[in-house]
């Protein structure tokens, strides 16, 4: 098993480390000319909401390579930093077990859907994303939440399966904060089906949108 863990910079400021996702290897294959290692996931592997993954990070203890003392992963006196800077590469823990206890709390929680429109919207999706961790809750954001080449392409290449995927989250959320940016609700976009989508089911709130 292996936990992917991601921390989000922006020009708008940096979100709290989080769980990326966790991934369950079904088969191991190395390459014999370049020594590459590539894992491939099960079905049983799945991308986490967004959260704030501080608390859990700081508990978390790592075996060095002969596997007989361990550290912390990521240490007190270096909270402030970003976790990357203890992470350049993959590392084993000595126990998994605060990771897949704070995975079934996460489970628990209720999801706060993040709609808006990539090309007008990002920014103030980021700040209302930033927003809604330091309150604790749990977000969807599709730049977290979905491979980035995903969430790019969605505005401008139909792909059923990811929409339909998309409409799962957002009707599994009890709250989808739209992002009321002058294009968001520009007809055909699909921030406004989103928009509709929730207003049917009762959970959109709206985003004011300034400067």
């Amino acid at each position: 098993m292996i936990w992917i863990v991601s921390q989000l910079d922006s020009p708008w400021g940096r979100l709290p480390p989080g769980i990326d996702a966790r991934l369950c290897v079904r088969h191991i294959e190395r390459d014999g000319d370049t020594k590459e290692i590539r894992f491939e996931a099960s079905s049983r592997s799945v991308w986490l909401p967004l959260a704030d993954a501080r608390s859990v990070l700081a508990d978390l203890r790592t075996l060095s390579a002969q596997g007989r003392t361990s550290t912390p992963l990521w240490p007190h006196d270096g909270l402030g930093n970003r976790i990357g800077q203890y992470l350049q590469s993959m590392r084993e823990l000595e126990s998994a077990a605060p990771l897949i206890e704070w995975e079934k709390k996460l489970a628990g929680r209720p999801l706060s859907f993040v709609s808006y429109r990539i090309c007008d919207g990002t920014k103030h999706a980021f700040l209302k994303s930033k927003e809604l961790l330091e309150q604790g809750r749990a977000v969807f954001w599709d730049r977290w939440c979905l491979p980035r080449r995903l969430a790019e392409r969605r505005e401008v290449v139909s792909d059923a399966a990811l929409d339909r995927y998309l409409m799962i989250q957002l009707k599994a959320c009890a709250t989808v904060f739209g992002i009321e940016s002058p294009l968001y609700s520009e007809p055909s976009s699909y921030s406004a089906k989103e928009r509709a989508a929730a207003r049917h089911l009762g959970t959109y709130r709206s985003v004011g949108v300034a400067g």
